[in-house]
């Protein structure tokens, strides 16, 4: 039986859209089972207090991806005036659980996070769902009615409070047997636990 992994992940970051490769590769070479839980306070409805910015953490930050991103050949392109103002993540959030609904979760995430992060797009300007739907041959009106409903808004809320729970406080966050293993740059040590424990296909 496949082992289950819980991957909490955020279109707000861009270790999430970095990892994204890596992270679908875990279930290419090992018997896993990847959960993927959208995971974002402001689309589950909490005010969070923002935290003073760090200027040298900032710069890091920056200097970190970007150095990333040209390693491994991935377009990265923060957005203007990043994180002084970030853009609203929540219709892309509930979007993901109804592409998971649907059966393309995996194609969003990579097409969301791309126009995003690698294109610098908002993801509220109306022409980013509208043409991210036809990429997806997906029913605009459809996806956006199944988006906003009550049930998927209340899974969105469920999500992050589980995360919560689960003591969640970046992304991405792997989550095995409650066990929390954090950050773009443990997925070589989750890697090696995997083959460690004879989960290799």
């Amino acid at each position: 039986m496949a082992l289950k992994i819980e991957v909490f992940y955020s279109f707000q970051s861009p270790y999430s859209y970095l990892a994204l490769e890596h992270i679908y590769d875990l279930e290419k070479k090992y018997d896993v089972e990847l959960l993927w839980q959208p995971f974002s306070a402001k689309a589950s409805g909490q005010q969070i207090q923002g935290a003073p910015i760090n200027p040298d953490k900032l710069s890091y930050l920056y200097e970190d991806t970007r150095r990333y991103a040209a390693e491994h050949n991935i377009p990265l392109e923060f957005p203007s005036n990043w994180p002084q103002e970030e853009y609203d993540p929540s219709r892309v959030t509930r979007g993901a659980v109804v592409a998971g609904d649907l059966g393309f979760q995996m194609e969003y995430n990579y097409k969301v996070s791309h126009r995003w992060w690698g294109l610098g797009a908002n993801p509220n300007d109306d022409e980013f769902l509208s043409e991210l739907c036809e990429e997806l041959d997906v029913d605009l009106g459809e996806f956006l009615s199944k988006l906003s409903n009550s049930d998927t808004r209340e899974r969105v809320k469920g999500i992050y409070k589980r995360g919560k729970k689960l003591g969640v406080f970046d992304t991405p966050t792997f989550v095995i047997e409650q066990e929390r293993i954090v950050g773009l740059d443990k997925i070589a040590y989750l890697e090696d636990r995997l083959i460690r424990g004879g989960h290799s296909k």
